[in-house]
Formats: structure tokens, C-alpha cells, sequence
């Protein structure tokens, strides 16, 4: 049922998925005792991650032209929030999302210096809001290697964009008496608290997706499932992106950063299976627990 509603891109599958995240997310933010009303636009944010996404997942032909990545994402990010972020983790990931927009075109080969920049640009800003995002300068390091290896100038551009933020942020500080600039080096910390939790619902929940993102992140490096030639190259940078939000895992136990990839791999197995008990297990599995792990929530 789900296979067959959801293999075509609709603006309903749109209106579909937003009204489900916003609701979801909505109600976690407004019932929960530190959020409330005043942090409402979460939930905004939220639907423009959907669709800065799917935006993703289209233009670069992660997958064809088909929503399954969609109602995928859409599920797991309801999950992810709930789950495994904070506020600033959460604005972080959307800085992340928008900087692996810009590496992700970086296959056409056309304005390649303005593509950099803008990427090391928000992960600069990404560390901003939290300082494990600066792992994903490893992810522009490596796309530099694989498109455009040669010309020595592109290397230093992600170092004029974090000299700008920099800058930027110690002005912001010096006038309005915020601590961005050196609260950045302050939450580098390498104390792994997360493990001294006790083994619950959210640990188990963060373990599974990170492990799952692991493991698909080098599928993905290693061409599966079904991955051309020509491809290779997006899908080595969303592989070492899932690497990256691996690393970032293990660093403060937030799996949200391997939903992207998550959410595309499952994806590509439901539109190249033939099966149709596998491709409808794949659809609703994401949707299922959701359900369970939003009420488990409260």
C-alpha cells in the first residue's frame, strides 16, 4: 500500500509528511517542561529539514524520482528529535544539512570556489552551535580530494570561511556580551557521559541508528546497493558523511546526524527490491516505530 502511494513524487506526499512532523514534533515541544510554546518553531525548522532533504535526494539523483525517501526521512527525524537532540544540535544539523547540499553538487564541476566556500561556511557555523560539528570539515577536505584534488586554492578556502565565522562571532560577542566564540573550544568534550547512562529506551534507540549508520555508510563507499560508476562520487561523499556522524555518536551520543543517510539507503533498497513484502516491511517498519517510540516518549 505504502510502495504504491509513495512511488511517485506528489505534492501530497508533501502536505502528508509536513502535517505528521509538525503535529508530532509540535506536541513533544509544547509538552515538554523545558521547551513549551516559546520553542514552537522547532517544529517549523523540522519541515524545512523535510524539504531541504528531499531537495537533496532529487537533485542529485540519490534516488529516483519517488517520495519513499521522503516519508522515510520524515519518520526517522520525528524519532531523532524526540530521541536524541537538543535545540542546538538540532540547528547544527540543519547547518550540516545545508553544507552537504552544496558538497553533493559539487559533481557538476561548475563553481567549485563558490560551493567550498559556502560549505565550510556552515559547518563553521554548524560549530558554532555545537563544536563536534567541526567534524564534517573532514567530509570538504575529502570532496576537495575527489573533485577537485589538484588546484591548490581550493584547500584553503574552508579556512577563510572559518577566519569569517570567527571573526563574526568574537564581533557578535564583544557587542551584545554573548560566549559563542569561546564556548566553541570550551564543548569539545571528550568525557563520553553518555556512556554512564543506564541502559534504556534512548540509549538502545541511539546505539541501533548509529550502528545501522555505520554499517550503511560503508555500503554506500563500497558501491551497494547498486550504485554506478558515474554515482560513485555523491555517494562517497554521503558515505563519509555517515562516517562523520558516526564519529560525532561516539563523541556525545546524538545519532541525528545519520538520518540523511539512513533515509536514502533504506530508499534505494526499497526501489531496487521486486519484493513486494520487503518493499512494504521497509515503508512501514521506519513508520511503526515511530508510533511506538513517540508514545514510549511520554
Amino acid at each position: 500500500m505504502l510502495s504504491s502511494f509513495f512511488k511517485t513524487s506528489k505534492p501530497i506526499h508533501y502536505i502528508i509528511t509536513f502535517l505528521m512532523v509538525a503535529i508530532m514534533v509540535g506536541y513533544f515541544v509544547i509538552d515538554h517542561p523545558f521547551l513549551g510554546w516559546k520553542y514552537i518553531w522547532i517544529s517549523v525548522l523540522a519541515m524545512a529539514s523535510i524539504a531541504i532533504f528531499q531537495f537533496i535526494t532529487l537533485k542529485n539523483e540519490l534516488t529516483h524520482n519517488n517520495s519513499f525517501s521522503l516519508w522515510i526521512y520524515s519518520c526517522l527525524l520525528v524519532i531523532g528529535l524526540v530521541y536524541f537532540s537538543d535545540m542546538q544540535i538540532f540547528i547544527a544539523y540543519n547547518c550540516i544539512l545545508l553544507a552537504l547540499r552544496r558538497l553533493l553538487s559539487m559533481r557538476t564541476r561548475r563553481g567549485l570556489v563558490r560551493k567550498i566556500f559556502d560549505a565550510s561556511l556552515w559547518v563553521s557555523l554548524a560549530t558554532v552551535f555545537h563544536s563536534w560539528s567541526a567534524l564534517f570539515f573532514i567530509v570538504i577536505f575529502l570532496s576537495i580530494v575527489i573533485y577537485a584534488f589538484k588546484n591548490i586554492n581550493y584547500w584553503i578556502l574552508p579556512f577563510i570561511a572559518i577566519a569569517c565565522v570567527s571573526i563574526l562571532t568574537f564581533t557578535l560577542d564583544q557587542y551584545i556580551g554573548t560566549n559563542f566564540f569561546l564556548r566553541i573550544f570550551n564543548k569539545f568534550d571528550l568525557s563520553f557521559y553518555y556512556i554512564n547512562f543506564e541502559i534504556d529506551v534512548l540509549f538502545a534507540v541511539s546505539s541501533i541508528v548509529s550502528s545501522l549508520g555505520l554499517i550503511m555508510s560503508i555500503a554506500l563507499l563500497f558501491g551497494f546497493p547498486k550504485i554506478s560508476i558515474s554515482a560513485r562520487s555523491r555517494f562517497s561523499v554521503l558515505g563519509f558523511s555517515g562516517i562523520c556522524g558516526f564519529l560525532f555518536f561516539v563523541m556525545n551520543g546524538s545519532a541525528l546526524l545519520l538520518i540523511p543517510l539512513l533515509s536514502i539507503f533504506i530508499a534505494r533498497m526499497v526501489q531496487e527490491t521486486e519484493n513486494k513484502i520487503v518493499k512494504e516491511s521497509l515503508l512501514w517498519i521506519p513508520f511503526i516505530t515511530m508510533i511506538v517510540l513517540f508514545i514510549l516518549r511520554f
